[in-house]
Order: structure tokens, then sequence, then C-alpha cells
């Protein structure tokens, strides 16, 4: 009898405790007048910015010439929204490439696809009507820190 109130009491505690965990979530996801995240996100967003948080301080990290060539495409097909990733790269910016059409997922704060076999979930903030930013953790410059990639949408 010992034994079954102490597992009780044990199976008790453990519960209790993985309830207080706590969640990351992305703050402040400003109010845009758009029908749907989904609506907002169709069309073409150029990489403008590469942020990160160097202690409490905001920085601004150099991009390369090529990265500036960046962008994301969402276009919407029979009902699914696809994404499309396209690169430049070479000492000049001219070699293409693209990851062709991915089939994702937008939620509230992030996007989810499969990136070759991995599936990926990036959060996201909406900045403006026109200027979103995806926000992840990476090492730069030696260091973990959160960074958070700016992409603006063209005309």
């Amino acid at each position: 009898m010992e034994k079954i109130i102490s597992i009780l009491l044990l199976c008790f505690l453990m519960t209790n405790c993985q309830s207080q965990q706590k969640k990351k979530e992305v703050k402040n996801k400003p109010t845009i007048s758009v029908k749907s995240d989904t609506e907002y996100f169709l069309g073409i967003w150029k990489f403008v910015e590469k942020k990160y948080l160097d202690g409490t301080e905001k920085k601004i990290y150099p991009i390369h010439e090529c990265m500036k060539k960046y962008d994301l495409v969402f276009e919407k097909e029979k009902g699914n929204i696809f994404l499309t990733k396209n690169y430049a790269t070479g000492k000049d910016c001219t070699i293409k490439s693209s990851s062709g059409k991915i089939l994702v997922t937008i939620n509230q704060s992030s996007f989810s696809y499969l990136d070759a076999d991995l599936k990926r979930n990036d959060q996201y903030k909406i900045l403006s009507k026109d200027k979103f930013s995806i926000v992840y953790s990476d090492i730069l410059d030696g260091k973990i820190r959160d960074i958070e990639d700016v992409y603006e949408k063209q005309k």
C-alpha cells in the first residue's frame, strides 16, 4: 500500500512540473488589416536586412552582395500555398538557383514546409504592410544569437 501511494505521489508531482514549462513565442505581432496571414504573404519578398541581438543591443549584420538578391515567392495554386526560394551565388552573383515550388502551411506566427528531407518551421513577425521578418537562433560571429532576417514585398 505504501508503494502505491508513493508511486501516485511521484506521478502527480511529475505531471504538475511538466505543465510549468514555458513555450517560446514570437511577441508583439502588429495588427495589419489583411484578410489573413496567408493572403498577406502572397507575392515576391526580397531579403533586405539581417538584424541580431548582441546582449541587449540590436545590431545590423553586413550582408554579402549576393544575399541582397535572395527572395521568397509565395503563390496560391488550387487552394494550396507554395513557397519558392531564389538564391544568387558566385563571384559576381550571376549563378542563380531555386528551391522549386514547396508546399507551405502558414499559421498565426509560423510557416512550415519540407526543405529537402527536413521539416522546417520558421517563426515570423509581421513588421508592416510590406515587411516581415523570420526569427531564429543561430551561430553568428562565434556566438549563439537571436537573428531576424527582414524581407520587403516587391511591387
